[in-house]
């Protein structure tokens, strides 16, 4: 524990150490600088153009553009804020606590002055003249000059009490004053912590919470995740009969359609694409997402089959129906068409025409037919859940991984989930017909 430095107070009425805070408001300054110095140099970077091209370029001023700058320069806003505060907080302790040495050394003097009060109030109250007004004396000189002395010895006994009262008086105020600037102090104190607390306010980026986190990371890897959907909803289609089957069809197609537009939403692949056919450059970017794209539409052509059939039959029944046909009406048909035709769908031999002539080449087995329903599915589960694990694990983060699982999926593409799409658009086509 720090020795209290104001003895004759007793207490310490402003703490704090005036060398650290000037420490510390030094460091806040250099950082506000350097950081000063770092915005400065990635804003000439991101402006500048003529002296590094090529992708290498594009890719550092990607990595380097958006929300970095930003927070650097609103960082050292904050820190320069910071660095202000605790200058003004570090005047003021210092002046507070020239005052309180001061106080302390009106306190050592006011003590003294009390103590040799004290001592002459003690001398003054043994005055044996003090006793005399107990004795008796004869009318005359006497008396008069035992008068005398005791009105001596009261007047001094007074003048002590006096001067006991008036040095305590003062070393009371001294006190107070000490008091109320220990009040003025911890006042300033929470009036900085106040201030230190604002001037990070919509500036320096604050760490988020797990609600914050979680979101982002979804935000981050929505195409991924609504593709990890898609196919997980696609193999249970398989796995579930009945409604559960049906509704799951319909789920895949939904989240096909969503990955597809959360695919082209984001701008890099967009621009991938632009530049494999506006530029030739056909490189693993382009294939993945180009893969990925057509995935997502071969993905969605059940779904969106069943619902333009259901959609059909139900305008046909309504055309064919005697009265009028209310707007519950029609969606009640057209729910129960699209259900209807999402069956037919999912029990088709057409929807996998690759495994229809497996299983006819290996003598007609309806086990191996059975199999082979399941291996595009799995795969496409497979490797969906390898592209969101490798977007966030490091260890996976290759680009033979991804190389490998865009192969897989340009084959079960070719192999399964097109031809298989071109028979739903057929069997569609017939019943639209």
């Amino acid at each position: 524990m720090a020795q209290n430095p104001y003895v004759h107070l007793g207490w310490n009425p402003v703490t704090g150490e005036a060398g650290e805070v000037d420490k510390l408001r030094t460091q806040l300054t250099r950082s506000a600088s350097a950081l000063q110095t770092a915005y400065q140099k990635i804003d000439k970077l991101l402006g500048e153009s003529s002296f590094w091209e090529g992708d290498a370029a594009v890719g550092f001023r990607e990595a380097l553009d958006g929300d970095l700058p930003k927070y650097m320069k609103d960082a050292h806003k904050s820190l320069t804020l910071a660095a202000g505060h605790l200058g003004t907080w570090h005047g003021g302790l210092t002046s507070r606590k020239e005052l309180a040495h001061k106080y302390d050394a009106e306190a050592a003097d006011h003590s003294g002055d009390l103590r040799t009060a004290n001592s002459q109030h003690e001398s003054a109250k043994q005055n044996p003249d003090l006793k005399l007004k107990d004795q008796k004396f004869a009318e005359g000189p006497e008396l008069d000059a035992a008068q005398a002395r005791l009105n001596a010895a009261n007047s001094r006994l007074n003048e002590a009490v006096a001067a006991v009262n008036k040095a305590q008086a003062a070393l009371d105020e001294v006190m107070r004053k000490a008091r109320e600037l220990e009040s003025t102090h911890e006042a300033e104190a929470r009036d900085l912590a106040t201030k230190l607390k604002d001037s990070t306010k919509d500036l320096a980026p604050e760490e988020p919470g797990w609600l914050s986190k979680a979101l982002s990371w979804i935000g981050d890897n929505l195409t991924d995740i609504l593709s990890v959907l898609a196919a997980v909803a696609g193999l249970l289609a398989l796995l579930c009969t009945g409604p559960f089957g049906v509704a799951f069809l319909l789920a895949a197609g939904a989240l096909s359609l969503a990955t597809m537009g959360s695919r082209l939403a984001d701008p890099q692949v967009r621009a991938s694409l632009a530049d494999g056919f506006t530029k030739g450059e056909f490189d693993a970017d382009f294939w993945e997402n180009s893969v990925g794209l057509a995935g997502d539409a071969l993905g969605a052509v059940p779904g969106v089959g069943a619902v333009t059939r259901g959609m059909n039959g139900a305008i046909q029944s309504t055309r064919a129906a005697s009265e009028a046909v209310s707007a519950g009406q029609f969606l009640g048909r057209f729910a129960d068409d699209t259900a209807t035709a999402a069956g037919r769908i999912a029990t088709a031999g057409s929807y996998n025409p690759v495994g229809d002539w497996v299983a006819r080449a290996a003598g007609g087995s309806q086990a191996v037919r059975a199999g082979m329903d399941y291996i595009s599915p799995v795969a496409g589960a497979v490797t969906s859940g390898y592209g969101l694990a490798a977007d966030n694990v490091d260890a996976l983060h290759r680009d033979a991984g991804g190389n490998s699982a865009t192969g897989v999926d340009a084959v079960r593409g070719g192999l399964f989930d097109g031809p298989g799409a071109l028979g739903i658009v057929g069997l569609t086509a017939r019943a639209l017909g």
